[in-house]
C-alpha cells in the first residue's frame, strides 16, 4: 500500500496488491450482496414494509372512492418532481381528481407551509400528499387537520424529533420506528413505493408489472440528481430505470436524450444531462415546467423544451460568474467556508456551495439576502455531516434541514454573526488537517492492456454512481507524445500517446505548463466508451495526475 500527493493535493491510494487481481473481483468487493448485480424488478422489496404504508393505501382508496379533491405536493428539486410525476401520473390514470402544487424556491423556500393549507382548504381539497418533504412539518400537518384536511407525508430527509404524528401516515425508511430494509432510498423512490402499493389494488399482474416498469425511469432519475447511494434498493431502480429511459412514456424526457438514443447509457445521463435540466427550471424560474415536461403537460413540448434549455443555459452562466466572486472574496483559512452575496441567484446558491467544498474539501455554507433574514445553501465532505452541526444550533434557525452532505437553513439577519462566530470557533477547534479527498485506486494498467474486453468486463458493474463509483485505474509512467488545450478556452487537456487513445483531462488545464515539460508522469483515470458517427473509440478520461 502506497499513497502520494497529486498536483491536486489529492491522496492517491494504491494497494500493490491490485496488480495480480482480475478486475472483476475488486469491483465485487463493493457489494455486501453481490446477487444485487443480477437482480430485477421483482425482487424490488414488498412496499409494505413501510411503516404505515396500509393507511396511506386505504386513505388514498377512500380518496377515490368519495371523488375528493387531492394535491400532490412536492419540492422544486429533482427530487421533488420526479416524486410528483410519478404519483401524478397514477392518480391520473385512476381517474382520481388530482393536482399538484410546487413551492417557488424564492418566493415559498422548502416544505410545507400554513399558507398552502390556507389557499388549498377553501378549494375542497381533502388530502394532500406530500412527495420529498413533510417530515418536519408536525405544526402544520396538525394545522391542516383543524381545517378538515388529511396529509400523508412520504419523504426521505432525517426525521426530527417531532415527527408529523398526526399525519394519516408518515412514510420515511428513515424513521427509527420503520424496519424498511434499505434507508437510501430517495423521496422518488419513497413515491415509486407509494404507487407500487396502490397500483396493486386496482391492476391486474399483467397491467401491475408494465405500469411499474413504465414507471420506473421517473424514479431513477430521482434517485441519481439526490446522489442517493447506489446500492442496494436503488442499483436495482436505476439500472431498471435504464433500461426503460430509451422507451420512456415521457416525450419530454426522450427528448433530452434524443442525442443519445444510440449510446449504451449509464446514470451519467440521469446526473449530468437530464437532471441538471429539470433542475434549471426550479432553479431559475418555476418548477412547474420540469413537471410539464415529463407529464407531457402544459405548453408545447418544443417550447417547453427551449425554455428549459435556455435555463440551464443561463444557470451555468450564472454559476461560472459567481464561483469566480466567491473564490476571490472567501476565506479559506477556517474550518467551514462562508460566502455571503445580496446580489447571487437564489437557485445557484447549492450548486456554489458544492464547487467551493469541492475545491477545499471543506464544509461550506453560501447565503443570499432576503429581506430581513438570510437563506443559505450548504454543503460538506464525505468525512463531515453538515446536518448534524446545524442540528446543535438549531435554536438560530428560522427552519433547517437536509442530508448529511447537503442542507439548507435560514435565519435572521441579527442573528447571523453569532451563529457564524461559534459554529466556525467549534469547528477551528477540530483538526481538519489531516483530512484530504482520497482517490483510491483500484487497479494498475498498462496502455496494451485498456480494449473493449477489458471495458466490458468493467460495464458488468454498472451503473456506477455514490456508493459505486466508476473504477479508478494508475497508469504509470505514462508518455506523452503531446500536450494541448481542449477547445477554445483553456481549462481542459487533451493528450496524444503512441496507442492513439482519446486521452482527456478535464479541469487540469492549469496545469499546462508544468505537464508540457515532463517526459512522463502518472495518470489516474476513467475508461469510458466513445461514440462519433457510429464509430466506437475507448476514452481516457484522466481525473487526477502524480509527477
Amino acid at each position: 500500500m502506497w499513497t502520494k500527493t497529486s498536483i491536486q493535493g489529492n491522496s492517491i491510494v494504491y494497494d500493490n496488491a491490485s496488480l495480480t487481481r482480475n478486475i472483476e473481483d475488486i469491483l465485487m468487493e463493493r457489494f455486501a450482496d453481490p446477487s444485487v448485480l443480477e437482480k430485477s424488478l421483482a425482487d424490488l422489496y414488498d412496499p409494505y414494509l413501510l411503516h404505515d404504508m396500509d393507511k396511506a393505501v386505504i386513505r388514498i382508496k377512500q380518496a377515490k372512492e368519495n371523488n375528493e379533491r387531492v394535491i400532490i405536493f412536492g419540492d422544486y428539486d429533482v427530487d421533488g418532481v420526479t416524486s410528483t410525476s410519478i404519483l401524478m401520473h397514477l392518480f391520473k390514470t385512476l381517474e382520481m381528481q388530482v393536482s399538484y402544487r410546487l413551492p417557488h424556491r424564492i418566493h415559498d423556500g422548502y416544505g410545507l407551509k400554513q399558507k398552502f393549507i390556507d389557499e388549498l382548504a377553501p378549494l375542497w381539497v381533502t388530502l394532500i400528499v406530500t412527495v420529498d418533504c413533510g417530515s418536519r412539518d408536525a405544526e402544520i400537518v396538525s394545522y391542516a387537520k383543524t381545517l378538515w384536511v388529511d396529509i400523508i407525508v412520504t419523504d426521505h430527509h432525517h426525521v426530527p424529533a417531532e415527527m408529523p404524528d398526526e399525519a394519516i401516515a408518515f412514510l420515511n425508511p428513515n424513521r427509527s420506528d420503520c424496519s424498511y430494509p434499505d434507508k437510501q432510498l430517495s423521496g422518488a423512490g419513497v413515491a415509486y413505493k407509494l404507487m407500487m402499493a396502490v397500483a396493486r389494488e386496482y391492476f391486474d399482474d399483467t397491467t401491475y408489472q408494465n405500469y411499474l416498469r413504465e414507471s420506473i425511469d421517473i424514479a431513477a432519475i430521482g434517485t441519481v440528481a439526490d446522489c442517493m447511494q447506489l446500492t442496494g434498493e436503488n442499483r436495482i431502480i436505476v439500472t431498471e430505470g435504464l433500461k426503460q429511459l430509451k422507451h420512456s412514456r415521457s416525450k419530454g424526457i426522450r427528448q433530452l436524450i434524443e442525442d443519445k438514443i444510440h449510446e449504451d447509457l449509464d446514470a451519467d445521463v440521469f446526473g449530468f444531462l437530464i437532471g441538471p435540466r429539470l433542475n434549471a427550471a426550479g432553479r431559475m424560474d418555476t418548477p412547474y415546467k420540469a413537471v410539464n415536461l415529463i407529464l407531457n403537460n402544459g405548453k408545447s413540448l418544443p417550447q417547453t423544451l427551449r425554455e428549459i434549455e435556455e435555463l440551464n443555459t443561463l444557470r451555468k452562466a450564472k454559476t461560472a460568474e459567481f464561483v469566480e466572486y466567491a473564490l476571490e472574496d472567501i476565506d479559506t483559512r477556517n474550518n467551514i467556508i462562508f460566502y455571503h452575496s445580496p446580489d447571487i441567484e437564489h437557485g445557484i446558491i447549492g450548486i456554489v456551495a458544492g464547487r467551493l467544498t469541492e475545491k477545499y474539501y471543506k464544509p461550506s455554507i453560501v447565503l443570499i439576502d432576503e429581506g430581513e433574514k438570510l437563506v443559505a445553501s450548504c454543503r460538506s465532505p464525505d468525512y463531515f455531516s453538515i446536518v448534524d452541526i446545524l442540528e446543535k444550533y438549531k435554536q438560530y434557525f428560522i427552519a433547517f434541514g437536509g442530508h448529511r452532505q447537503a442542507a439548507g437553513f435560514s435565519i435572521l439577519k441579527e442573528k447571523y454573526s453569532e451563529f457564524r462566530e461559534n459554529i466556525t470557533a467549534e469547528l477551528n477547534a477540530q483538526d481538519f488537517s489531516w483530512y484530504k479527498k482520497e482517490l483510491h485506486i483500484d487497479k494498475c494498467l498498462r496502455l496494451d492492456e485498456i480494449g473493449f474486453n477489458f471495458l466490458e468486463k468493467i460495464n458488468h458493474f454498472k451503473p456506477f454512481g455514490m456508493g459505486n463509483p466508476k473504477p479508478l485505474f494508475l497508469i504509470e509512467d505514462f508518455i506523452s507524445e503531446w500536450v494541448k488545450f481542449l477547445g477554445k478556452g483553456r481549462d481542459h487537456l487533451k493528450f496524444e500517446s503512441r496507442y492513439g487513445f482519446k486521452i482527456l483531462a478535464f479541469g487540469l488545464g492549469e496545469h499546462y505548463d508544468i505537464l508540457k515539460k515532463r517526459e512522463s508522469f502518472d495518470i489516474i483515470c476513467e475508461l469510458a466508451e466513445d461514440s462519433w458517427q457510429n464509430q466506437r473509440s475507448i476514452m481516457i478520461r484522466v481525473v487526477d495526475i502524480v509527477i
